[in-house]
């Protein structure tokens, strides 16, 4: 249930700042070798934040519900987005030139450049040429640096002394844009294994996750380039595993982690495009190409998360915060509402 709040952020992100990204398509009218690096770059750091998110705020106590005891789970979690990821160098590229050194990416700045393209098609004695402003960043996403993203989900425990964690949310569609997500993971003591855990407050655990996301969006009447049936299709998905350890006492539990992540995301651009340019030569002139599902691209992390928090318990909920060291550091805080 964590990534149905994500969701909306996503629906809210996509149907209110159509025109703060609008001429992200125009990255299909540079050369075919630049238009993927153009994509990747402006979008990657996007990739990231929603990849690492989707792993946070699984656990905060290695100790198991007992059967049949659960709790609900809000926190929000604050991913750092490093300076380096705000913007790229726009001398990376083949057969693409800039009126700036370097060009926002998705929480970047405004830009007021352009970019101008020149190339030769294959076995062809004549260029082809064009250019288009680049698209702006969304700075104003971030809050000091960082993204805010709600979490909500649910932990039951059930036998053996094992906790089944819960986040789903079906497809809600909303204004050309649609997205769906579930994710499951399974939380098992290995102190009861141990004599010694009777007598300590010290719970070891085992915790194995996977989050899934699907969504789109249809351009529409928003789209700068002629065409049909233009969408860009993302997809997420997260797959974790780790050891926890907590001290958990009658007011307090302090609880570190370490796990093993590896995360993919793909996004494809679909439909036909009708892309102009013109030509080096005076008897061709302006010449045009139709495309169709031009743009798919991977971005994949795999990376060793490290956890350390602490959480203070009451009667029916408890308050806990935590940090988290990764390819982008993080800072949770939520509150749990349940019985154990």
């Amino acid at each position: 249930m964590k990534n149905w709040l994500l969701c909306l952020v996503l629906l809210f992100y996509l149907n209110n700042r159509s025109q703060n990204i609008a001429g992200v398509e125009n990255f299909l009218l540079a050369s075919q070798q630049d238009q993927e690096i153009l994509v990747q770059e402006y979008f990657n750091p996007l990739f990231n934040a929603l990849q690492i998110s989707m792993g946070e705020g699984w656990v905060k106590s290695a100790k198991t519900h007992k059967k049949l005891g659960f709790d609900f789970t809000f926190s929000l979690s604050a991913i750092n987005v490093p300076e380096s990821d705000l913007s790229f160098s726009n001398q990376i590229f083949n057969n693409l030139s800039s009126t700036s050194t370097h060009s926002p990416t998705i929480f970047g700045s405004e830009s007021n450049g352009t970019y101008l393209v020149e190339f030769y098609p294959p076995d062809s004695d004549y260029s082809m040429s064009t250019s288009f402003e680049i698209p702006n960043g969304n700075n104003d996403l971030l809050s000091s640096g960082r993204l805010m993203l709600p979490n909500l989900q649910f932990s039951v425990g059930v036998p053996f002394k094992t906790e089944l964690i819960v986040r789903y949310m079906p497809e809600t569609t909303n204004k050309g844009a649609k997205f769906k997500s579930i994710g499951l993971g399974i939380k098992h003591s290995i102190s009861q294994y141990f004599k010694a855990s009777k007598v300590t407050p010290f719970n070891l655990s085992v915790l194995a996750n996977n989050s899934r996301l699907e969504g789109g969006y249809n351009f529409g009447v928003n789209s700068q380039i002629p065409g049909e049936n233009q969408s860009v299709d993302l997809r997420v998905s997260n797959y974790g595993l780790g050891l926890l350890g907590s001290v958990d006492l009658k007011i307090v539990s302090v609880y570190a982690s370490i796990m093993q992540v590896y995360s993919k995301s793909s996004l494809n651009i679909k439909g036909s495009y009708e892309l102009n340019y013109e030509t080096s030569s005076d008897e061709i002139g302006a010449i045009a190409f139709q495309v169709q599902d031009p743009i798919s691209i991977e971005n994949n992390l795999n990376f060793l998360r490290k956890n350390i928090g602490i959480a203070f318990n009451f009667a029916f909920y408890n308050l806990f915060v935590d940090y988290s060291l990764q390819e982008y550091n993080s800072i949770n805080l939520g509150v749990s509402l349940g019985v154990r």
